[in-house]
């Protein structure tokens, strides 16, 4: 599939996806110090890891959708009732994988840092490309 060719940077812009631009850029820049440490102490499961490409997986699947209804508004007010609503949804398919916002979140931020991790996630999503083709 040519949308995930680099899989970590569609990831980490997927969790900024979930809670809006505005959002995670303030509290990015007030707990980034915070978030670190706990990305870095958190144990990822293997069953974490299906459960993270599962809501990953949706969450592309959204943005993809929105993306494309959203370069066809030309209103601002339903180009935001259209993001709020992709918001919601993204949120929904993440907590329908098993995981919390903040569990997504977590394991999202220490796949930017653990090289490990991300190779499983990318392990796993590799697979279930392939599965899915």
């Amino acid at each position: 599939m040519r949308t995930i060719k680099h899989p970590v940077l569609a990831l980490l812009a997927s969790v900024g996806l979930l809670f809006g631009a505005a959002t995670v850029s303030a509290q990015g820049e007030a707990q980034a110090p915070q978030a670190q440490p706990q990305a870095q102490a958190m144990d990822v499961s293997e069953n974490q890891v299906e459960s993270f490409v599962d809501a990953y997986m949706a969450v592309q699947g959204i943005n993809q959708e929105y993306t494309q209804k959203l370069q066809a508004v030309e209103d601002p007010e339903k180009a935001t009732e259209l993001q709020q609503e992709a918001q919601t949804k993204m949120q929904e398919a993440v907590s329908d994988s098993g995981l919390s916002i903040s569990e997504y979140q977590q394991i999202a931020n220490q796949a930017g840092q653990s090289e490990e991790l991300r190779s499983q996630i990318e392990a796993e999503l590799t697979a279930r490309i392939e599965q899915d083709s």
